[in-house]
């Protein structure tokens, strides 16, 4: 797998990113078939990226943005707290 981390996000700024991903359809959530696919081509660790959000908020909703841009990938965010995380990869 490859290496990443999570790291905090501006929320805001996450808001504005979900609402251009949902309008042009390139919002993924966890119960869309191209979940699966997107964190198996990305080689991404789900379990660890959620144990390690799930630390920071209470409630946590993940999402994936793949709009094709350097923004994409892995977003847990909490709408009670206001903050945002993101995967992001190490290099």
């Amino acid at each position: 797998m490859a290496r990443a981390k999570v790291v905090e996000y501006d929320y805001f700024q996450f808001l504005n990113l979900m609402r251009r991903a949902t309008g042009s359809g390139c919002r993924i959530d966890r119960g869309d078939r191209r979940w699966a696919e997107f964190i198996k081509t990305h080689s991404i660790n789900e379990v660890a990226a959620t144990a390690i959000a799930k630390q920071k908020f209470e409630s946590v909703i993940p999402v994936i943005v793949a709009e094709g841009q350097d923004t994409d990938g892995l977003y847990f965010y909490s709408k009670d707290e206001e903050g945002c995380l993101r995967l992001v990869a190490v290099e």
